[in-house]
């Protein structure tokens, strides 16, 4: 409804309302709309009741549109209303019905929840009611932020929105571990819209996203809050489907010759390093394609102290990027992560290396620039001392070797 004032409550749980439907003698056949604040019907979990006086004479079940038809002998009869899965609250137009106007509206509202959940806003307690999608009956507290707690189970882009005679304003506030002090959501003619993915409902039909919503109020009043589900998630990078990175080499077992010794690339020096791919065993060697075997730490921490190996990467968060054009438009992601575990099957059992291939200086290089691990001004960068200062003196050219070394 656009204006509550054109509203009264009239009772509670399973309460009753009256409609008065006045008729002469003989037969009519009575309509009954049943509808939320803003305008959608209740389907077929919600039952009318035609009461004479105390005595129940007819129940009808709501099609899917909302309506319930029945045909009782002329008279003025009491509507009540429930539902079947839902405790609701009743608001009613203030409409008469005389005997040329056997029709009714009803609007329903969910009732609010009783107990409450404790919010901890700027150190202070405060209570959170649970809401559900639909209308809510709530009452609104003058002088202070009301606040209440929705819990989605369905993915789609939801409109939030507050019907009171009081002036009021809505917003979005975070999730029940942080309560910001502002609105997380813009709020433009009274309402705001979130975009609730896949990613972001729980199973067996509990969220796992919980939203903050909070209402002001200029005095304290009754109010709906209505949160409708007005389209599909909006999609976000997140919802797009990841390419993954295949690997181009049949892979074995690798060992490390018994007496060799593991050399880590200094990136430090001023010293290039040439890196050479030999064609017939697929590897990267030092200096020319029968020099020393360039290896990658895999399966075990390196002695460089920057990141750990990729194993404990993958377990942590995994390894991939998100590719952009030149005009910053989305490409593709491509996870790399699939890729790396095949490779980690192989690695040598005492050191957890495996002999760098182009696919493994593919990822470590795309990766690295893609966070900004041996870029300065990016918060990923990785070279830093105990203290985190950036260590000067790092060769941007040879970053990359970080995690390789080399067979000698």
């Amino acid at each position: 409804m656009k204006n509550l004032k054109k509203l009264i409550i009239v009772a509670a749980l399973m309460c009753s309302a009256m409609l008065l439907v006045a008729c002469g003698g003989g037969e009519a056949e009575y309509k009954v709309t049943v509808k939320d604040a803003l305008g959608n019907t209740y389907g077929k979990d919600t039952m009318v009741e035609f009461y004479d006086g105390d005595e129940k004479v007819g129940v009808q079940i709501c099609d899917e549109n909302g309506v319930a038809t029945k045909k009782l002998a002329k008279g003025t009869y009491t509507l009540k209303v429930t539902s079947i899965d839902k405790e609701v609250s009743y608001y009613f137009e203030e409409t008469q019905v005389t005997g040329s106007k056997t029709t009714a509206e009803v609007i329903v509202s969910n009732k609010l929840g009783e107990e409450p959940e404790i919010l901890f806003v700027s150190g202070e307690e405060t209570d959170a009611y649970y809401v559900n999608a639909g209308c809510t009956n709530v009452e609104l507290a003058e002088g202070k932020r009301s606040y209440f707690l929705f819990v989605p189970t369905q993915a789609g882009t939801y409109e939030f929105s507050v019907v009171a005679e009081s002036k009021t304003e809505i917003g979005y506030y975070g999730a029940p571990h942080f309560v910001q002090e502002n609105s997380a959501a813009e709020v433009k003619d009274g309402k705001f819209t979130m975009s609730i993915s896949e990613s972001m409902i729980g199973t067996g039909n509990t969220g796992t996203t919980v939203a903050v919503v909070g209402v002001d109020s200029d005095k304290k009043t009754n109010a709906v809050l209505c949160i409708n589900r007005i389209g599909d998630p909006q999609k976000t990078l997140a919802d797009e489907e990841w390419t993954i990175y295949e690997k181009t080499v049949e892979l074995s077992k690798y060992t490390m010759p018994a007496g060799k010794n593991l050399v880590d690339f200094d990136i430090f020096s001023t010293t290039e390093y040439k890196l050479v791919l030999n064609k017939e065993d697929g590897f990267y060697h030092l200096n020319n394609e029968n020099g020393p075997l360039v290896v990658v730490y895999l399966a075990e921490d390196p002695t460089e102290p920057y990141l750990p190996c990729f194993a404990t990467i993958l377990e942590r968060s995994g390894i991939s990027k998100y590719e952009f054009d030149e005009d910053g438009n989305f490409v593709e992601k491509v996870s790399y992560s699939e890729c790396l575990l095949e490779y980690i099957e192989y690695v040598d059992d005492n050191t957890g290396v495996y002999p760098l291939t182009e696919d493994l200086k593919t990822i470590i290089q795309e990766r690295g620039e893609y966070v900004g691990w041996w870029d300065s001004s990016n918060p990923g960068f990785i070279f830093k001392d105990t203290a985190g200062n950036p260590i000067p003196g790092l060769n941007v050219e040879n970053a990359w070797l970080f995690m390789c070394a080399y067979v000698q």
